[in-house]
């Protein structure tokens, strides 16, 4: 019997192409957008479990709260690995990444910079599970100077990934031997490198005291221990080692415990060492998915409904021929099994075909091995059980209802249930249409927003140099200087950290808003005098820093609004900061630059100050002058570099791009979202398509009749159209509120954003798209049916 309901399948499948055509695309495209995001959250889920022992490793962080300010930073200070692990056996490994900053490197004619290589402690791969291809990982990083690379970093410098023992150098002079190579860190981790360094190459930098924080730094518990011992000790640290520095100053410092395979997902710290994920992201994906899945099945449905009037006569004749109504919804169910089926093989073959492309789009490395997954696997059944067993129940139950007389006479008798039931499903349809065109605009809105919003300086046609080494951050001054009169530069100026890097912090006294020193955290960088005019900063109060005073290079400092609103100060200029040291050094505020922001728009803009440096800046920024060749600024600008440092490559990027390179794991899914959004709409669109011809051809009549006394072409359209914009009208009464609540949601993060009371308008352009589209859907039908011969739709037998 079976194999007599899969060649009728197949049959009826031959026989009405179009109708299959539709159904097979409609759901090839939902499984397989609705696989590839899955695939998406899978990996995004999957971030750092590579690890063999990765639910026992933690991060240290630390949570810092001062009088009036705190904040959390994803490091701690370099002797809390020393001291976990020689004074509590509970803790069975600690390890350390000490960066080493953007170095110069070379082997015989090459030289790249790096800065994706770090120091770490010996016991790194004892903690950390990699994969090797050369060399011991448990004794690669005992001598001082070994160096252990990725394969990529071994090719590039030696071509190949065999380099056991050989050797290269960096700009300070320094020798290191290559003792193993291992695979590209997986990009699902949080944190990624290019080489390790033995930490025992540089004994000073593991040197360091509790007041200092700046390491990465990760612990390994025995499985099923219970961390509240372990926070017990870390309290107890805090108490014996912390306190002692901070307290004195109304510091305090809370050290929490973050595991590996948490830190992607849900670590919400500014200063990551790669952009981090989004549960909440994770969570719309997994409901867009669905959503294709049910339009998909809502878009059979209603096709299979819709040709109900070509299978009427076929049903009469079964029951007549002694069929039983469960015979008859086998096959219906049967057909829509097939359909279902043959849209997934199809829709694992354009997986396989476009799996790179969409690498691409989502910055991910996924093999099309990851589709054997027994999450995937399950999905996969459980597709072709709830749409082609579920999806097709509905049909199959409607169509062998038929009265076997009434429809013999060209006549269907049930309508009134499933009348209703598919307008409820059209409206479900609207109302995701709806939802998914609001959602996608919101958030390209937003994008937008933090594009074009005026950031307090000017990131357009700013290049941007970094120097490495000592002995080029010493000669920053004179390529400034060489910079500011090369052809095309309309200024330049250095400093050691631009918009969008992390700053330093140190703790210093402060005067109040009384005039009295007080302890603060204040965060601050150094710039030469011409840095606020490089990038267009302003100065709103006082002065910028000025050669033409002496005193500038020993006491001045600039400071934000932002410092002068935490502060309290009514009139800023003079105010002091004092530098703690053997010999307290003092410097007075100059001038206040116009609040501009350092970092991303997801956090608000922090107080800060900035000092004066002329010669220890390792970033340049030399702005181009508006209207000039950018090409040819930038040869002229390379110039002037090889005529400082001859032999050392010259490297550049643009402020903007590396401004808004803190966007771009938000830009790849705001990508993702709206490429799958609006195939899921498309997907919509097909169910329109179904309903307006089943509408059309239970109207068929009717259209004929008016059309023969006398009614134009339009009033067809609208009279068929009225039904579909009340379904329009209620879809976007049940989808407004929900993308109100939803996209307010996603708004949250960021500290500065799109109002969605400012968005009414994107709110009406979504429900005029919905109508827009169900217009031409219709419209196209009723066209068909208005245009034919009246003759046939009034002929009877």
């Amino acid at each position: 019997m079976l194999k007599s309901l899969l060649l009728i399948a197949l049959r009826n499948m031959r026989k009405e192409k179009a109708y299959t055509g539709i159904n097979v695309l409609g759901l090839t495209v939902g499984i397989t957008c609705s696989m590839f995001l899955l695939l998406y959250i899978l990996d995004e889920l999957s971030f750092d479990r590579y690890h063999k022992d990765a639910p026992n490793i933690y991060r240290v962080v630390t949570h810092i709260k001062e009088t009036d300010d705190a904040f959390t930073w994803a490091v701690a200070q370099i002797p809390f690995a020393e001291e976990v692990r020689d004074n509590y056996p509970e803790v069975k490994n600690a390890v350390r990444f000490f960066g080493t900053g953007r170095t110069l490197y070379r082997y015989e004619e090459k030289e790249f910079y790096e800065d994706k290589f770090f120091q770490a402690d010996s016991t790194a791969f004892d903690m950390f599970t990699y994969t090797f291809l050369a060399g011991d990982p448990g004794t690669a990083l005992d001598e001082p100077f070994s160096i252990v690379l990725t394969r990529s970093i071994a090719i590039k410098y030696f071509g190949k990934t065999d380099v056991i023992g050989q050797s290269f150098q960096n700009q300070r002079g320094e020798t290191f031997k290559v003792t193993a190579v291992m695979e590209d860190v997986p990009l699902n981790s949080h944190f990624i490198f290019d080489g390790l360094i033995s930490a025992s190459s540089r004994p000073k930098d593991a040197v360091g005291s509790w007041g200092n924080f700046g390491i990465y730094t990760y612990i390994q518990l025995p499985e099923g221990y219970d961390l509240s011992k372990m926070y017990t000790n870390l309290e107890k640290i805090v108490k014996e080692k912390v306190d002692p520095i901070f307290a004195q100053y109304g510091i305090t410092i809370r050290y929490e415990l973050q595991r590996i395979i948490d830190i992607h997902l849900y670590s919400e710290i500014q200063d990551e060492a790669e952009a981090g994920g989004s549960m909440s992201v994770l969570y719309i994906f997994a409901a867009v998915a669905v959503f294709m899945l049910v339009i998909a099945s809502i878009n059979y449905m209603n096709l299979a409904t819709a040709r109900s009037a070509n299978r009427a006569k076929e049903v009469g004749i079964r029951k007549v021929m002694g069929s039983p109504r469960t015979q008859l919804m086998a096959q219906f169910i049967m057909e829509s099994v097939v359909i279902t089926f043959t849209s997934l093989v199809i829709s694992l073959l354009l997986i396989y075909a476009l799996l790179p492309a969409f690498n691409e789009l989502a910055n991910k490395k996924m093999p099309f091995s990851y589709v054997m997954q027994a999450p995937v696997l399950l999905s996969l059944l459980a597709i072709v059980l709830v749409v082609g067993v579920g999806g097709g129940s509905y049909p199959a139950f409607y169509l062998s209802s038929f009265n076997p007389i009434g429809v013999l006479k060209g006549k269907l008798s049930a309508r009134g249930g499933s009348v209703i039931f598919r307008k409820v499903l059209v409206v479900l349809q609207f109302s995701i249409s709806i939802f998914m065109l609001i959602s996608t605009m919101i958030v390209f809105d937003q994008l937008q927003y933090m594009r074009t919003k005026d950031l307090g300086f000017t990131k357009d046609r700013v290049v941007c140099i970094a120097l490495s080494g000592e002995d080029q951050v010493k000669k920053s001054g004179v390529l400034a200087e060489r910079l500011r009169q090369t052809r095309g530069v309309e200024w330049a100026g250095a400093s050691n950290a631009g918009p969008g890097d992390g700053i330093g912090k140190l703790l210093l006294q402060v005067d109040d808003s009384e005039g009295k020193l007080v302890e603060r955290g204040i965060n601050l960088y150094r710039a030469d005098f011409d840095f606020i005019k490089s990038i267009g900063m302003h100065v709103v109060q006082g002065r910028d820093f000025s050669r033409d005073v002496s005193s500038d290079t020993t006491f001045a400092v600039l400071v934000n609004e932002a410092m002068v609103k935490r502060m309290g100060w009514k009139d800023p200029i003079g105010k002091r900061f004092v530098f703690q040291d053997e010999q307290p050094i003092e410097k007075r505020v100059v001038g206040v630059v116009k609040d501009y922001h350092q970092n991303s728009l997801y956090g608000v803009i922090e107080p800060l100050m900035i000092m004066l440096s002329e010669d220890d800046n390792y970033l340049l920024f030399a702005r181009i002058k508006e209207g000039e060749d950018t090409k040819e600024a930038l040869a002229a600008i390379e110039n002037t570099w090889n005529g400082v440092f001859s032999d050392i490559p010259f490297e550049y990027d643009f402020l903007d791009q590396r401004f808004d390179s803190q966007y771009k794991s938000d830009e790849k899914r705001s990508y993702i979202f709206t490429f799958f959004s609006a195939l899921t709409i498309s997907i919509a669109c097909l169910g329109l398509l179904g309903l307006a011809a089943f509408t059309t051809q239970q109207r068929y009549k009717e259209i004929g009749i008016r059309k023969v006394i006398g009614a134009s072409v339009q009033g067809l359209v609208m009279l068929v159209a009225r039904e579909f914009f009340i379904l329009v009208g209620i879809g976007t009464i049940i989808a407004f509120p929900v993308a109100w609540y939803f996209t307010n949601s996603w708004l949250q993060k960021f500290a500065y954003r799109i109002e969605l009371s400012g968005e009414w308008a994107t709110f009406i352009l979504s429900a005029l798209l919905a109508a827009l589209i169900t217009m031409l859907t219709v419209g196209y039908h009723v066209l068909r049916a208005a245009s034919s011969n009246p003759v046939k739709a009034l002929r009877d037998e």
